[in-house]
């Protein structure tokens, strides 16, 4: 079965109601119909939270709670996990934020491809497959 991972700003897009929200929903409904595997790490959705917790801590909650809904696998960060050493190499060889890079990793390390948006600091990332949502859309 085909895995997508969200970066923040994916989840941005659709919260915020910005142009793609549509295509974000539709990745999530397919998560939530069983067609592929949705993950996010616990570092992407902390980000999640506090950009929406600035705006309105019960929105935060709010969209937290509807993100879950949708059956999208929370992946945790503990020390015996490749993930965090696998974001720390990203990061340390790339100009992108460590949120960033852990998304990069979770996608590489779960064999997905990474849901995002406009961000370019990804192309860097060698073997990282790319969907983007919204303008500047472009598929690697």
């Amino acid at each position: 079965m085909r895995s997508i991972v969200f970066d923040t700003q994916a989840l941005l897009v659709l919260y915020l109601g910005e142009a793609g929200s549509g295509e974000v929903e539709a990745y999530l409904e397919r998560v939530s119909e069983l067609k592929v595997r949705g993950y996010l790490n616990i570092i992407n959705l902390t980000e999640l939270y506090y950009i929406l917790r600035r705006r309105n801590g019960s929105v935060a909650e709010e969209k937290e709670r509807n993100l879950l809904s949708f059956g999208v696998r929370m992946v945790p960060v503990i020390h015996n996990s490749p993930l965090w050493k696998k974001a720390a190499a990203i990061k340390a060889g790339n100009a992108l934020s460590l949120a960033d890079a852990f998304a990069a990793s979770t996608a590489l390390l779960h064999k997905g491809t990474l849901v995002t948006g406009s961000d370019v600091e990804f192309e860097q990332v060698k073997d990282l497959k790319i969907e983007r949502v919204g303008g500047n859309r472009k598929t690697e």
